[in-house]
């Protein structure tokens, strides 16, 4: 396209230094085409841009993973000149997690449209931004080329698609708390407080200094106490590292995919069976969500739907603050994507003070290195569940095969 530019105005410029020299009319009347050639090719692009319209739209706007999903971007020429050529820059899920577009070129006729429509799964949870972000134009004669950034201008309406987890229906857990045949063991046990731990919250006036937890508050710079309940039915915690995983390809993507379906399958199953269950996630903040039967379900699951992984605390730095308030017989669930020796030494202590730990080691694909598998055969000798999940197969086709 520069090349050609060049030679149109080279040419205009030969024209016109012959014309300037000879003083015949002919070669004035080629400057006067070649400018006109210009002015005309500039102000089809200017227009195009200037009065640009199109309509997108995506069905369904919510949907869950493994859902196929429509995108739909209409270009409309309504103009008596041909678009020769338009470049559409858009995007789809998949190209936002990989930090790039996708890219159609059109060629619409006076008074027409031409439809762009994209199929896809939705394969990782999420909520995205979808649609139509930039165009380039060209004139007929290639002479220039234009772009507009539409997410800049006031008429921009993105498209907006929420991907939540599936939920899996995972036939068992290998926790004492939970039997297969769909019965609930409910046990209380002694501790050396008043009362077994219910749970964290922050210090409010008036709280007796022996409930603060100082390990936690020392963590996270502020004054959390204790709160506990008697003769409470036993509960089942699940903790969940979300801290970031260190790629920063679609893999980290993937592995908070799995670990947030793992999280949702799990706390599905045990509240279908009417067993007390309560999700820790550590952020900036120890947040808790508490449920006992079915009904509390879409609380979880709200929450988990867009859950970040942003968390500065490893799972072995939460079990180090949390573990002071496990009582004997507690039954905790762990979903890690972080295996080290600091996490298998408190996991080996639980289990002999009486503490069941179950562990799902979430995975790259074919990355179980040979110090993860020792680990995870070492623990399971040990008595303590330990499963490795791969980002690419199904919690509960990998339960089924190992239970």
């Amino acid at each position: 396209m520069r090349y050609l530019r060049r030679l149109v105005i080279g040419l205009g410029v030969v024209f016109l230094g012959l014309g300037l020299y000879s003083g015949d009319k002919i070669y004035f009347m080629g400057v006067s085409v070649i400018l006109s050639l210009i002015i005309y090719a500039l102000a089809t692009n200017i227009w195009v841009l200037m009065d640009f319209r199109y309509l997108q739209s995506i069905t369904p706007q919510q949907a869950s993973k493994g859902d196929p999903v429509t995108l739909s971007i209409q270009i409309h020429n309504d103009k008596p000149f041909i678009y020769p050529y338009m470049k559409v820059f858009y995007k789809v899920p998949e190209s936002i997690l990989s930090n790039n577009y996708k890219e159609e070129v059109l060629s619409i006729l006076p008074f027409q449209y031409n439809e762009i429509r994209e199929n896809f799964i939705c394969s990782l949870r999420g909520e995205y931004t979808l649609g139509i972000t930039r165009i380039e134009v060209r004139d007929p004669f290639g002479l220039f080329a234009l772009s507009l950034n539409l997410v800049n201008q006031a008429y921009y309406k993105p498209l907006t698609l929420k991907v939540n987890p599936r939920i899996l229906n995972i036939p068992a857990l290998p926790l004492p708390l939970v039997q297969n045949e769909g019965s609930s063991k409910q046990e209380f046990f002694a501790t050396e407080e008043p009362a077994s731990l219910a749970d964290i919250r922050q210090y409010r006036y008036g709280d007796p200094l022996k409930k603060i937890h100082w390990n936690v508050s020392a963590k996270l710079q502020d004054i959390y106490v204790k709160n506990y309940e008697t003769n409470a039915q036993s509960q089942i915690l699940i903790f969940i590292e979300t801290s970031p995983f260190p790629a920063d390809d679609m893999t980290r993507h993937q592995i908070e995919d799995q670990a947030v379906e793992c999280a949702v399958a799990i706390v599905h199953f045990i509240l279908s069976k009417s067993i007390p269950v309560q999700l820790i996630v550590y952020h900036s903040e120890r947040q808790q969500i508490s449920g006992k039967n079915p009904d509390d379900f879409p609380q979880f699951f709200d929450y988990l739907s867009v859950l970040p992984f942003n968390s500065p605390f490893s799972a072995d730095e939460i079990l180090l603050i949390e573990s002071a308030g496990f009582p004997k017989g507690q039954s905790i669930i762990l979903i890690v994507h972080s295996l080290n020796y600091n996490l298998f030494n408190h996991l080996c202590r639980f289990k002999q003070s009486d503490i069941h730990p179950f562990i799902l080691f979430v995975h790259p694909s074919g990355q179980v290195n040979t110090e993860h598998q020792r680990m995870i055969d070492e623990l399971n000798k040990r008595d303590i569940g330990c499963i490795a999940v791969p980002v690419n197969e199904r919690l509960d086709h990998i339960l089924e095969r190992t239970l």
